[in-house]
């Protein structure tokens, strides 16, 4: 009985015992597409997390990235997706955090257009003893470019009861 109880909660109190610099947490996601070239990345350093990346060149250049994590201070989440066709471009990207202290989302986006046009796109998100927090970052070059970003974050006070 004494060893059932330590094998179920030893994981459980190691997990909770963490030091305060493993609280924070954060997720990251980037694109670059331009002609003939497809780039992305995406990265989370939270406890528990997934980080994916997809790319393909051909007629239409693709490049899309997904980063989620969750931890003991909430939820993170960015996702950028970028495409590419003959002289033109778009990009996006979402990110989002939700933990104790409020949210923060943030999104952009690019379009371009002309000879030798290329969109990048990113974004990341984080939460962290200062609460939540993050940014978009977006560009382009090319004759017509049109690019936009926005980030808010919402603070919500700790309640003692």
């Amino acid at each position: 009985m004494i060893r059932r109880f330590f094998t179920t909660v030893a994981p459980l109190l190691v997990f909770t015992l963490t030091p305060l610099a493993a609280l924070a947490q954060g997720s990251d996601t980037w694109v670059d597409i331009g002609s003939g070239s497809a780039n992305a990345g995406a990265s989370t350093d939270a406890p528990f997390g997934i980080a994916r990346t997809e790319t393909r060149v051909g007629r239409v250049n693709v490049g899309r990235g997904l980063a989620i994590g969750m931890g003991p201070n909430g939820l993170t989440l960015s996702h950028t997706i970028g495409v590419g066709q003959n002289g033109m471009g778009a990009a996006h990207n979402f990110n989002m955090s939700i933990g104790r202290e409020g949210t923060n989302v943030g999104h952009g986006a690019v379009v371009t257009a002309g000879p030798g046009s290329r969109v990048f796109a990113g974004g990341n998100t984080r939460i962290d003893r200062d609460g939540p927090r993050g940014g978009s970052r977006v560009g382009g070059t090319g004759p017509f470019t049109r690019a936009w970003t926005e980030s808010r974050t919402r603070r919500t006070p700790l309640r003692w009861r």
